[in-house]
């Protein structure tokens, strides 16, 4: 997940709401004032919330499509847990339901591929590679 997408979901939590003014600039809605912190955040990673919400209004994907941070910490922590067989369909769904909500690639790439287990990467290696001999033991040769 991005740094602007972590600190919108953060600015959420705070009550605060980000959109695009009618001229494509940032602008922000809140009951009462937020943190400063937050607020010093914003303005240092403004260009970033901008694209991000620039690409989103280009997708039709609005603010409220995106996963809450929550959701998306249970299905990391479901694939970090998770046997080694059954990872990699986690790791599938997970990504499947992020990109339906409107998560780009990379942020979907950064966010759960760190939390495959080693294990799990090192079973498909080697599935890959007893494979790879059976095939060419039967003579099937290497492609």
């Amino acid at each position: 997940m991005s740094a602007a997408s972590r600190l919108r979901q953060r600015l959420a939590g705070a009550g605060v709401t980000l959109t695009l003014d009618g001229d494509n600039n940032l602008e922000w809605q809140a009951a009462a004032d937020p943190p400063a912190d937050l607020l010093a955040e914003a303005r240092r990673l403004k260009p970033e919330l901008l694209a991000l919400l620039r690409a989103e209004a280009a997708n039709g994907n609005g603010a409220t499509g995106l996963l809450p941070l929550s959701e998306i910490i249970r299905m990391v922590e479901g694939i970090a847990f998770a046997l080694p067989l059954t990872a990699p369909d986690r790791v599938r769904k997970a990504a499947c339901r992020m990109r339906r909500a409107g998560h780009c690639r990379q942020e979907i790439a950064a966010t759960l591929l760190p939390a495959v287990p080693i294990a799990t990467s090192e079973m498909a290696a080697l599935l890959a590679l007893e494979d790879g001999l059976t095939d060419a033991i039967r003579g099937g040769g290497v492609a």
